[in-house]
C-alpha cells in the first residue's frame, strides 16, 4: 500500500510541473510578438524609397561607348563576314559590321580602317570586356587583329527625382549655360564647360547626365550639381510634373492678329 501512494504522489508531481511549462510559454508569448514588431517596422523603413526619405537619389549608368584599334588599317568587311557567322554588314545601308554580344549585352561596330565602336555596357569593365569579346571571335576566324588604344568616350547616366524641377527659375538665373526652348524639346540643356559634362533636365524630375570620360567623374560631378545648384530649384509649391502643361501655363506670348486687319485697310 505505501508504495502506491508513492506513483500517486509522482504522478500529480509531474502534471504540476507540466502546468508551470505551459504558464511559462504563455507568459512568453507577448514578448516574442513585441519582437516581430520590431523587426517588421525595421523591414519597413528599409523598403522606403530614397526620394521618401529625403536623401539624394543615386545616379545609375545606362550606357559606355568606347572604342579601340585593330591594329589594321586595312579590312576587307566582306570576306569577314564570310569567315564569321556572328558579323552583320550590308554596305547599302551602313558602311560598318556590326557585332551583337549576349554577355555582357552590347554591340560593336567595325570600320574598314581598323577601328572599333563598342556601345551598351554598364561599366567600364564591361566595355572593356566586350571589346576584347570582339577581338577573340575576329582572332578565331583567321584574322590577325590586336588590341590597342583602348578609350572610352562617353558615359551616360539616368536618375529621377520625388519632386518636379523649376525650370524657368533655373533658366533665369543659369542663362549663360543653360538652353530650354519648350516649343522645340520639353528638356533643359545645363551644360558645363569644363569637363564638358551636360545635364538634361525635364519638368517630371527625370534627369540625364553625359559626357563624362569615367565612371568616378560622372557620379563626382552628379553630387556637387545636386547639392550646389539642383537642390535649390525643386518646386515644392507646385506639383505639376506634365511638360506640355507646364509650357502653356508659363507662355506669355499674345497671338495678335490684328496687325494683319490693319495692314489690309
Amino acid at each position: 500500500m505505501v508504495r502506491s501512494s508513492k506513483k500517486k504522489d509522482n504522478g500529480s508531481s509531474s502534471k504540476a510541473k507540466a502546468r508551470r511549462k505551459t504558464i511559462g510559454v504563455q507568459g512568453l508569448k507577448p514578448s516574442s510578438k513585441k519582437k516581430d514588431n520590431g523587426s517588421s517596422s525595421k523591414a519597413q523603413a528599409k523598403k522606403e524609397p530614397i526620394g521618401v526619405r529625403g536623401l539624394k537619389p543615386i545616379l545609375t549608368i545606362q550606357n559606355v561607348v568606347s572604342t579601340f584599334f585593330l591594329g589594321r588599317k586595312k579590312l576587307d568587311l566582306k570576306k569577314i563576314c564570310s569567315r564569321a557567322r556572328y558579323l552583320e554588314f550590308n554596305p547599302h545601308k551602313f558602311a560598318a559590321a556590326t557585332v551583337r554580344l549576349k554577355s555582357p549585352r552590347c554591340t560593336a561596330l567595325i570600320f574598314g580602317s581598323g577601328n572599333m565602336v563598342c556601345t551598351g555596357g554598364k561599366c567600364e569593365s564591361d566595355s572593356r570586356f566586350a571589346c576584347r569579346q570582339c577581338v577573340n571571335i575576329l582572332q578565331r576566324s583567321g584574322l590577325k587583329v590586336g588590341f590597342s588604344n583602348f578609350k572610352i568616350q562617353n558615359i551616360v547616366g539616368s536618375t529621377g527625382l520625388d519632386k518636379p524641377i523649376d525650370l524657368i527659375q533655373l533658366q533665369k538665373d543659369f542663362g549663360p549655360y543653360v538652353s530650354y526652348e519648350p516649343e522645340l524639346f520639353p528638356g533643359l540643356i545645363f551644360r558645363l564647360r569644363k569637363p564638358k559634362i551636360v545635364f538634361l533636365l525635364f519638368r517630371s524630375g527625370r534627369l540625364v547626365v553625359t559626357g563624362a570620360k569615367t565612371e568616378e567623374q560622372i557620379h563626382r560631378y552628379w553630387n556637387g550639381f545636386y547639392e550646389v545648384v539642383l537642390k535649390k530649384y525643386m518646386d515644392e509649391a507646385d506639383d505639376l510634373r506634365c511638360s506640355s502643361e507646364y509650357r502653356i501655363r508659363n507662355n506669355k506670348k499674345d497671338y495678335n492678329t490684328s496687325f494683319f486687319y490693319e495692314a489690309l485697310s
